[in-house]
């Protein structure tokens, strides 16, 4: 930081001081930022060979879809036609409540490629936490899901682990996968998302401090 070099300074020396001051502070801002977001692009590429090296040649018991942004859905039906599993069992939280399983999958075509009585979808869901809350009751009321595939955008995978790590119990034995959609950063709006997702990562580390099972989420952290 720059400190005043005189004990008596000029108001246009002061001002001047202050503002070398505040161009500093939000370069170092927009550093950490641009850190901080690089890390979390790699951090969902070690998530996706994670997951890849897990599933080679074996499908996951479920797939589960946090919406939330486009291309989340047809992803998630493309990795299931990958494993060329009927009948994998397809879960898609945080649905619009005027949506059905039909109305979400006819623009996709896909016949009867899966069973769609194996697909599911949650309204209730209105943020990450509740996605979380959602997928894992969606889980406790199965049985033999233990290995899970989670899908969503490379930005958001981090602050799902997280939020997934914090909230499971030590009865919930499943196995968790993460594949992020690869996004394209060179898009101004995909680079505020990223942005601000650091953001939000921040917040809900401080949110999951204090979190108890009675702990409103509706409007402390939203998609």
């Amino acid at each position: 930081m720059f400190q005043r070099k005189y004990i008596f300074e000029t108001k246009k020396t002061k001002y001047f001081r202050y503002l070398k001051n505040t161009i500093f502070l939000l370069f170092l801002l927009v550093a950490v930022y641009s850190v901080l977001s690089t890390f979390f692009i790699m951090f969902s590429v070690r998530e996706n060979e994670e997951a890849s090296d897990f599933f080679y040649r074996r499908p996951p018991d479920a797939i589960v879809v946090f919406t939330g942004d486009g291309g989340r859905i047809p992803y998630a039906i493309k990795k299931a036609l990958e494993y060329k599993q009927e009948n994998l069992n397809i879960f898609i939280t945080g649905v619009y409540s005027k949506n059905t399983v039909e109305t979400l999958l006819r623009p996709f075509k896909i016949n009867k490629d899966i069973d769609l009585g194996h697909l599911e979808i949650d309204y209730t869901a209105r943020n990450t936490v509740e996605n979380v809350i959602s997928t894992l009751r969606y889980l406790r009321g199965k049985k033999g899901l233990d290995k899970v595939l989670i899908i969503s955008h490379d930005y958001h995978i981090m602050r799902i682990k997280l939020i997934m790590n914090k909230l499971k119990t030590a009865e919930d034995n499943y196995q968790f996968y993460y594949s992020g959609i690869k996004t394209d950063y060179k898009n101004l709006r995909n680079l505020k998302l990223l942005y601000k997702e650091v953001f939000k990562l921040i917040r809900t580390y401080g949110f999951l401090l204090f979190w108890t099972p009675e702990t409103p989420s509706e409007s402390v952290l939203k998609n």
